[in-house]
């Protein structure tokens, strides 16, 4: 650009003021710019417009500019977030689940910023769940989303993590409470010996329905039973002189009862060949929450107790197992495995390479 000063009268015959600037870039355009009736200060300002192009921003432009801000993509992010919670050490299962998740969360804002993510955003996503009746699942993405902004901050992608203002979505219980008498009505009822280990295994235990049929025998030794919950990882030692007087029953003893005429190295295994299964052979999980489910009805009926739409499942022995040891003075989070505060202590040192002992 090159800009010429001149005397307003020269420039036209109209009244303009005493200086003027003209802009000529590009040839005459005609555009002209009042400078006041300071001459010295007209000219300054004319040279400092011819040199605008070619000067240096001063410093205290440089300081007054806003400071770019990098804006990247969810998409983006999403690459980085899905490496640190790889590293997290969590089962293939759950890590399957969070892949599938993450699509779904990809889907939905993989095109914005992740600067330009209000809490407006994720509420209206959250809601698409919730009002189809989905409340578990509208709380399940929000926890993945809560996580993936809160390491977006620690990273630096972003200053403020939308979903905290949001409200998760209320949910009612749905799956019903197992009781210790409907528990023994269940364990009476059956008439399969493993399905008969698995029940008193989950109650002494505490550990998910995975866990109990992937117990092996070369697991006990050195007086505990080794664990390692395949869905979070935490490493268990469980003693086998671990006793519930609630049913009358120690570990040891069920384990001793594990083993039959059958030569296998699952703790829970099929005593004799039935169809494809051999006798040996671990039980699928499925069978097992067929057969607790077929058992729990029998109990029920016995008992003259209508489950309802929604009765417990395999799953609620692991609850029940809690309040029991609980009940007995024993640390019901220790023997499920839970990670929380109090666990994080325990594990800090070694990083969770080390073994729970539970007594």
């Amino acid at each position: 650009m090159e800009n010429a000063f001149h005397h307003g009268s020269a420039l036209t015959g109209r009244a303009l003021p005493n200086f003027c600037l003209m802009s000529l870039e590009g040839g005459a355009t005609g555009r002209v710019f009042g400078l006041g009736k300071d001459k010295a200060a007209a000219i300054m300002e004319a040279v400092a417009a011819n040199h605008a192009d070619v000067l240096k921003p001063t410093l205290a432009q440089r300081i007054a500019e806003p400071v770019a801000v990098d804006d990247r993509t969810f998409a983006d992010w999403l690459g980085e977030y899905e490496l640190i919670y790889t590293e997290r050490g969590l089962s293939a299962q759950t890590t399957r689940s969070m892949k599938s998740r993450l699509k779904t969360v990809n889907s939905a804002f993989g095109e914005k910023f992740v600067r330009n993510i209000r809490t407006m955003d994720i509420a209206t996503f959250l809601a698409t769940f919730s009002k189809a009746g989905k409340a578990p699942m509208s709380k399940a993405y929000r926890s993945l989303l809560r996580d993936v902004f809160n390491e977006a901050i620690a990273a630096g992608w972003c200053d403020l993590n939308p979903v905290d203002a949001t409200k998760p979505a209320r949910s009612k219980v749905k799956r019903a409470r197992l009781s210790l008498e409907l528990w023994k009505a269940a364990h009476a009822a059956t008439d399969r010996p493993w399905l008969k280990r698995a029940m008193e295994l989950a109650l002494l235990t505490g550990q998910r329905r995975d866990d109990i049929g992937s117990m092996l025998f070369k697991d006990e030794h050195d007086g505990f039973l080794h664990v390692i919950q395949s869905k979070t990882g935490a490493r268990l030692r469980i003693s086998t002189s671990l006793r519930l007087e609630a049913i009358g029953l120690d570990l040891s003893s069920v384990i001793k009862s594990c083993r039959d005429r059958v030569l296998s190295k699952h703790l829970v295994h099929h005593t004799r060949t039935v169809a494809v299964a051999k006798a040996g052979n671990p039980i699928k999980l499925n069978t097992l929450t067929l057969a607790f489910a077929e058992a729990r009805d029998k109990g029920a009926a016995a008992l003259g107790i209508d489950l309802g739409a929604n009765p417990p499942s395999f799953h609620e022995m692991r609850s029940l197992a809690a309040r029991l040891h609980a009940l007995e003075g024993r640390d019901p989070q220790k023997l499920l495995g839970h990670r929380n505060a109090a666990m994080t202590e325990m594990y800090k040192d070694g990083r969770g390479s080390e073994w729970i002992d539970v007594a």
